[in-house]
């Protein structure tokens, strides 16, 4: 091009291919046929679960360095913090110890009753232990990622708990790690029990309260609900293990012009500072397996038909 022409436009170096306008049609177009395939042909769960596995050792790569700085801090931790650690847990062991002594003793009478009762016993729950790894970034998501999946026994609605309480259940499983829902969600829902009264009742998550807030809803006005009680699983659901401690009152309003008094509560697990958990196998599990002896009834029920039909034949 001759220097000083009125000629304008850039360079092939510097031009950018489709207008903006062309990428903006485009995508669009593709997210409204993703949402459409999803919603006939449920695509989003197995194209998730794609990406889980091809994703995940680019998570662990770049979980790698904030695991190594951890370990090297706990390496480098000082000998005092961690002579009073170990007294602490000396101290934590013996009073463990006793109430260990004082629960076997409890655990052999209660089967006693239960056989003279002819009650079913008692079984104790079987637990993977895991690490959380990750916490979701959306302030209205309350979800963390654990690094125990599918492969090591890991299932949809296993309840998820820490040493002080539950925490969660988990709602969506990978091969190699899994998503929990925590109790603070809005739309986490347990059945709980007061552990003084007895009295079952049902635990929302309740965003407006903040992080960590919990509301026990659809409470009488004149229901024996004290602050300082604690709340426990009622197992009634059939996924949580009763007597899991979850929650205790912090505030009970009661109000002249309604049925129901507002009772809220502040979970006992640590959902916010949480690191070490215990997935737990749930009661009943949500996608129950298919019968072994299916295949054979439905092949009979096949030959049965057949007959029927043969029978018929002959009859006319």
């Amino acid at each position: 091009m001759a220097y000083g022409t009125l000629e304008r436009s850039p360079p092939p170096f510097f031009r950018q291919g489709p207008s903006a306008l062309t990428r903006l049609l485009l995508f669009s177009a593709l997210a409204v046929l993703l949402m459409a395939l999803d919603a006939r042909f449920k695509v989003t769960p197995l194209l998730r679960q794609g990406l889980s596995v091809a994703v995940y050792p680019l998570q662990r790569l770049a979980q790698a360095p904030v695991d190594w700085s951890q370990q090297l801090g706990r390496y480098l931790e000082s000998p005092v913090q961690s002579q009073q650690e170990i007294v602490r847990l000396k101290r934590a062991n013996v009073a463990l110890s006793l109430q260990a002594q004082m629960e076997a003793q409890l655990r052999l009478e209660n089967n006693r009753l239960r056989t003279l009762l002819h009650l079913q016993q008692s079984m104790p729950p079987t637990s993977v232990a895991a690490q959380i790894s990750a916490q979701a970034s959306d302030p209205f998501n309350r979800t963390v990622v654990i690094d125990r999946g599918s492969l090591q026994g890991v299932a949809l609605g296993s309840p998820v708990i820490d040493e002080t309480g539950l925490l969660g259940q988990v709602t969506r499983d990978y091969p190699w790690s899994a998503e929990v829902t925590l109790i603070t969600d809005r739309d986490a829902v347990v059945p709980v029990q007061n552990q003084r009264t007895g009295e079952r009742g049902v635990l929302y998550g309740e965003p407006g309260l903040g992080q960590g807030g919990l509301e026990l809803r659809w409470m009488p006005a004149a229901a024996d609900v004290r602050v300082g009680d604690l709340l426990v699983t009622s197992g009634v659901d059939g996924i949580y293990t009763p007597g899991l401690r979850v929650a205790r009152v912090t505030a009970v309003v009661r109000q002249r012009d309604t049925a129901f008094a507002r009772v809220m509560c502040a979970p006992l697990a640590d959902v916010e500072g949480g690191r070490h958990v215990l997935v737990l196998k749930p009661l009943t599990p949500l996608v129950p397996a298919p019968p072994a002896d299916a295949g054979k009834a439905k092949s009979a029920a096949q030959k049965a038909r057949a007959a029927s039909a043969t029978a018929n034949g002959h009859v006319r």
